[in-house]
């Protein structure tokens, strides 16, 4: 039982959230810009930036050989230190490090011993609004997504014995960009 205590899958020791939403002191009675064109005034910015430390991932078998009927996966044997100091997409761990379990045995890996990639994700959004009578407004909207377009990588591959074992074969999404009007009556 005790390869069975380890971090489970939503163990995310590092999480910093930063959202904001800024109007821009521009146009009639803000700070600055205070006379000129109407179009100088009423924009906002908004912000949402998330920073995050990876989920702890378990490799698991492609065959239960325990003859049990055991439910789930079997985890594998684990024959050293798979965490490598400088993980890459082809190898995120050293698969070496891992064996199949004799037959009618179960391995030896604890639970979550391998954190995966974490998130760096800034999404902004600038906005302006015009207003056409008292009850009548048009938001024109500008939407970044991943501004910075950093790659968030996704889980590695955990399937002792799959072709892709130990890699990184999918991530989110890059720099999206979306422009919208909303027209509120």
């Amino acid at each position: 039982r005790r390869a069975d205590y380890g971090y489970s899958a939503n163990d995310v020791p590092n999480r910093f959230v930063f959202s904001a939403v800024y109007e821009l002191p521009l146009g009639n009675g803000k700070r600055w810009v205070t006379q000129g064109p109407a179009a100088v005034g009423g924009w906002s910015l908004s912000d949402v930036t998330t920073l995050q430390s990876g989920p702890p991932v378990t490799v698991v078998t492609q065959t239960n050989s325990t003859n049990a009927f055991s439910t789930g996966s079997l985890r594998p044997n684990v024959l050293g230190n798979p965490n490598l100091s400088s993980p890459g997409v082809h190898e995120w761990f050293n698969m070496t490090d891992f064996a199949q379990p004799a037959i009618y045995q179960f391995g030896n890996e604890g639970v979550g011993i391998i954190r995966a990639a974490g998130i760096v994700d800034t999404d902004l959004s600038l906005q302006r609004s015009f207003k056409f009578r008292e009850r009548m407004k048009l938001q024109a909207r500008g939407e970044f997504f991943n501004l910075t377009n950093h790659t968030n990588f996704g889980l590695p591959n955990t399937t002792f014995g799959s072709p892709t074992f130990g890699q990184v074969t999918s991530a989110s999404n890059g720099r999206q960009i979306e422009i919208s009007l909303r027209l509120e009556f």
